[in-house]
């Protein structure tokens, strides 16, 4: 339900805001037992914004579509294949103010969607993450597996972006089209959401967090695989941090290989001062690697951190300059 000071808030922030567009994506694959009631959850929702619903099928081969298409909602073919592709073509087909993104597998209650446009609505966010781990969980519907995993995506986050983040792999979000088409994102699959966020963290963008609920999936199992989503999330963080805190990312693994080069140096600095001479002779040369190694690392991150410095200001200064054109 949307409270009365939502509406309030709403009302009072301005008169244009009447005007503003809200279109749901949802992306689906052979989403027949929920997307119905998903739909119908969605058109009894009453809010003061237009709000419009856009299905995206990955290719069902149940009645995903024809139901959609009974119920008056746009339906359009995913050309490529994953999640993230979906959520980019869908973008690109809405001329929508805000876009909300929900999965179709009932497992996001459309009931906390007021709580989502809010911080938009008043202007007190550009992105709005529901989040399951401060909301209610029903029994099960997240495996323990998932829940190491999303903790340990986010402490990575928190500690590369120094933030706050609960649930970077929430797949019930909401957020400014022009927010969205800025972020540069390339996953294709359920690792989008955790790219979505820290790239909006690394562009300065308002990031809120709200408590959701969230329950089992509709009589449909899952299409998720932990093991392999896992992997594929862990190496688009590894790319993201390396890319966005270079300098951090670089003076981590410097401090490893350096760390590993003094156990050889120990052994040769053992043999100096006990025997007076070096016996190990292979020692020497691979302590010398690493600890070149470490120092290249260390440039490199220092280097990388000038590069992504310099883009940024780079980056700004166009925005500058297109706003003050238009």
């Amino acid at each position: 339900m949307l409270d009365n000071n939502f509406k309030t808030n709403f009302t009072d922030e301005t008169n244009t805001s009447r005007d503003v567009r809200v279109e749901i994506i949802i992306p689906t694959l052979n989403e027949e037992d929920s997307i119905g009631e998903l739909l119908q959850n969605i058109r009894s929702q009453t809010l003061p914004v237009k709000i419009s619903t856009l299905v995206i099928d990955g290719g069902s081969n149940d009645r995903t579509a024809e139901i959609c298409k009974k119920q008056n909602v746009r339906v359009i073919r995913q050309r490529g294949k994953g999640k993230g592709v979906a959520m980019r073509e869908a973008v690109e087909h809405s001329d929508a103010d805000i876009v909300v993104f929900i999965d179709g597998d009932g497992t996001y209650s459309i009931s906390d969607l007021g709580l989502l446009l809010e911080p938009l609505l008043t202007d007190k966010a550009d992105v709005v993450v529901g989040s399951r781990v401060l909301g209610k969980r029903e029994h099960g519907s997240i495996s323990t597996f998932n829940t190491l995993g999303n903790k340990l995506f986010n402490k990575v986050i928190n500690y590369g972006m120094k933030s706050h983040i609960t649930d970077s792999l929430s797949g019930y979000r909401a957020m400014r089209k022009v927010v969205f088409t800025d972020l540069i994102l390339f996953s294709d699959s359920f690792e989008i959401e955790v790219e979505m966020t820290v790239e909006a963290m690394a562009k300065g963008y308002r990031i809120i967090e709200i408590p959701i609920s969230y329950g089992n999936r509709r009589n449909s199992k899952t299409k998720l695989n932990p093991i392999s989503d896992g992997v594929n999330i862990g190496k688009t963080l590894f790319f993201i941090i390396m890319n966005i805190r270079p300098l951090l990312f670089f003076t981590i693994m410097s401090g490893i290989v350096f760390g590993i080069s003094t156990y050889p140096a120990a052994i040769v600095l053992y043999e100096k001062i006990v025997f007076g001479e070096v016996i190990h002779l292979p020692s020497v040369i691979f302590a010398s690697l690493l600890i070149m190694m470490a120092v290249i690392l260390l440039v490199l991150g220092i280097l990388s951190e000038l590069t992504v410095r310099s883009r940024r200001r780079l980056e700004h200064m166009i925005n500058k300059m297109s706003h003050h054109t238009y």
